[in-house]
């Protein structure tokens, strides 16, 4: 007989990205929320604006989408995370179709990408944004799985 998730603990990945942590000289930011074990199945995926990123300077828009690297928008599509667009204290979750990439046949870091638009986050170590914070969120379960 098999077993079923039913009775399993749903657990959770949290990472917060400070706009300080976002300085790659590129348009791109990629942030490890965890690292799931084989046999994890996603449930959720969402993230929430603590405060939107803000710049004064050339960045005109920052997205946030979340997935591993196979398909770094398979449990959330890009969604504003930038100022004007963005409202603090706001969840944005975002429903994709069901992704191939939700049952891990092995270990996978689960990512946030950032992209700016208009100019790269920063100058490799030192950011260009002028303030916000993000907070991304995994949802799982671990199926136990046959050696």
């Amino acid at each position: 007989m098999a077993k079923s998730m039913l009775g399993q603990n749903l657990l959770r990945a949290d990472l917060v990205v400070n706009y300080t942590a976002l300085t790659e000289a590129s348009t791109t930011s990629t942030q490890t929320i965890a690292t799931l074990p084989k046999g994890a199945v996603v449930v959720d995926a969402f993230f929430d604006v603590v405060a939107p990123l803000a710049d004064a300077g050339s960045i005109s828009a920052v997205t946030c989408k979340i997935g591993p690297a196979a398909s770094t928008a398979a449990y959330m599509a890009a969604t504003s995370v930038f100022d004007g667009t963005a409202t603090a204290g706001t969840r944005y979750a975002t429903a994709t179709t069901r992704s191939t990439h939700r049952v891990l046949s092995s270990a996978t870091a689960v990512l946030a990408t950032f992209a700016a638009t208009g100019a790269n986050f920063g100058d490799g170590s030192t950011t260009g944004l002028d303030s916000g914070a993000v907070r991304a969120t995994v949802l799982y379960h671990i199926l136990p799985l046959a050696a």
